[in-house]
């Protein structure tokens, strides 16, 4: 009997240390992700993260399109073919040229592709078989701090926690929802027409730039997402928002250390590298000889995943491919065409290489790139000096803070010649500036308390700890605009400014009135003296 009681409080004893030190196990929440992503980069920083969170004994639930993601084990998925559909008709419409002609045009197109997008989602059947089951409930909706404004009313009708995951760079919208009101014109949502200077004049341009950019989301993207907010939730335009800010956290995939210093305001999250927590894909024994055997060293060109070289013209392809046959390093090419040689002495092609094994080769010397984050941030974290030829969106304003960093050089992707491609080339490989600045910059980046990943569990299960994230959040209607730019100070202090200039100015006038007076003194009396003559002559 004793024994029986004894095995009893051992077994006891044994659940209560697991549960004291596996938690989260008895926390356990429901969690909602909509992550409506046409490319597949975006998925490298929310895989990880669902994962991780499914491993934390969390229930996960993703609302993606049909065709980008693979099944994650242990979430549910929900499928939206739309979503597929959407961005295929854009990406093969007519119209997508007038996509790029200015910012009014762009922000007309994405506000309807937006628009359709947020429709997609809450008109799908599943989606809508998930809202009429009484028996689901969710603690906290994560989303992309894109423009699906409609969408927050899931966290309404769920009574959930709303966390963001931004899985491009920080831009003055992101910082909105966040709470950060800091006035900035070096954040704008699309770089198209926005100046690389940094002149007065430059700065005066991108206020005009970013002051557009405000105007068209107000007037022309949020207005296009009401409605539909209003047609599949019925709240008010109120609600829409107070939700607007109501996020708890916004998880950022950014770092200080590569350059960009903010003042972020505690729930805004740097967690840039997220993606490199998953163990990279090895190099096959071939490509792994080819690196090893350089002995100048390797160039390697990858235009990322979204970008196949099909669709780089001639005029830029012709002069790289002239420029590696004269410079000494072997070429690694990210190249799907099947016409292209797989292998010489001195290329090797490879229609889907294992990036981060390649960058984090010590023979890799220079990385040529087009600039997307992901590429920026697996270059930053090996230590390689990179070559920027950017094509769209945020791959400038990517590639210009690396060049500022004085890690990359930047070209003109359409107009490109083999001699300045050389050039720069060679200029980067023999210049050690660019090596050292890439080694001091990985090192930052890499050091760190906690890792990227950890970094974004830690704060999600924060919110979910704490439902009711305000303490957290800065917005403009919880500080006036007197308290926020300390006008109380300046009124005081322009007070006492006005009061001496007030007296200087007065003084001044006095003694100017004096000094005049008196040297009209003497006028008066020589007038008064000839008018006397005058009459004595005229007499």
């Amino acid at each position: 009997m004793k024994l029986r009681l004894g095995s009893s409080w051992l077994v006891y004893l044994c659940l209560y240390l697991f549960v004291d030190l596996h938690g989260h196990l008895s926390q356990a929440a429901n969690i909602l992700g909509v992550f409506p992503f046409w490319q597949p980069s975006p998925y490298q920083v929310v895989r990880p993260l669902m994962k991780a969170l499914i491993k934390r004994s969390h229930n996960v639930t993703l609302i993606t399109p049909a065709a980008v993601l693979d099944d994650i084990e242990g979430v549910r998925h929900i499928r939206v073919p739309m979503l597929d559909q959407q961005w295929h008709d854009m990406i093969n419409s007519d119209q997508l040229l007038e996509f790029f002609r200015n910012k009014w045009t762009e922000g007309v197109m994405a506000s309807a592709l937006f628009y359709n997008i947020s429709q997609a989602i809450l008109g799908h059947d599943g989606v809508q078989r998930m809202l009429r089951d009484k028996n689901e409930h969710f603690d906290m909706i994560i989303m992309d701090t894109n423009h699906f404004e409609a969408l927050y009313g899931l966290a309404e009708y769920y009574n959930a926690s709303l966390m963001g995951l931004s899985c491009v760079r920080q831009s003055w919208h992101t910082e909105a929802l966040a709470g950060n009101p800091a006035p900035s014109i070096n954040d704008p949502i699309s770089p198209m027409g926005y100046s690389m200077g940094h002149s007065l004049f430059s700065m005066i341009y991108n206020w005009l730039f970013i002051t557009e950019e405000k105007m068209l989301e107000s007037l022309v993207i949020r207005s296009a997402q009401l409605r539909v907010f209003k047609k599949y939730f019925g709240y008010s335009a109120q609600k829409f928002e107070d939700l607007r800010a109501s996020f708890s956290v916004i998880l950022i995939n950014s770092h200080f250390s590569m350059g960009r210093v903010r003042a972020n305001v505690p729930n805004l999250i740097e967690v840039g590298g997220l993606h490199l927590s998953e163990t990279p894909e090895p190099c096959d024994s071939e490509l792994q000889r080819f690196m090893d055997e350089a002995e100048h060293g390797v160039i390697y060109f990858s235009m990322g995943l979204d970008i196949m070289v099909s669709y780089l013209p001639e005029s830029m392809q012709q002069p790289l491919q002239q420029a590696f046959s004269r410079v000494k390093p072997r070429i690694v090419w990210k190249n799907e065409l099947a016409t292209t040689p797989n292998k010489t002495d001195k290329l090797y092609a490879i229609a889907k290489a294992p990036q981060r094994q390649i960058l984090a080769h010590p023979n890799v010397r220079l990385f040529i790139t087009q600039g997307g984050l992901l590429s920026v941030l697996e270059a930053i974290d090996s230590g390689v000096p990179m070559l920027g030829l950017p094509l769209f969106f945020d791959q400038f304003i990517n590639m210009d803070r690396a060049k500022q960093c004085g890690i990359a050089e930047v070209l003109d992707s359409n107009n490109l010649n083999t001699d300045t491609v050389t050039k720069t080339i060679q200029e980067l490989l023999e210049n050690p500036k660019y090596g050292f600045r890439a080694e001091k910059m990985s090192k930052s980046f890499r050091d760190r308390p906690m890792s990227p990943l950890d970094t974004a569990v830690w704060w999600t299960e924060y919110v979910l700890r704490h439902r009711d994230a305000k303490h957290i959040r800065l917005n403009k209607e919880d500080i006036s605009v007197v308290q926020y730019y300390r006008l109380d100070y300046l009124l005081t202090y322009l007070t006492r400014v006005g009061f001496v200039v007030g007296v200087l100015l007065f003084l001044s006038f006095r003694l100017f009135r004096k000094i005049r007076a008196a040297q009209s003194r003497p006028l008066e009396r020589q007038i008064a003296y000839m008018q006397i003559i005058n009459f004595e002559e005229s007499d």
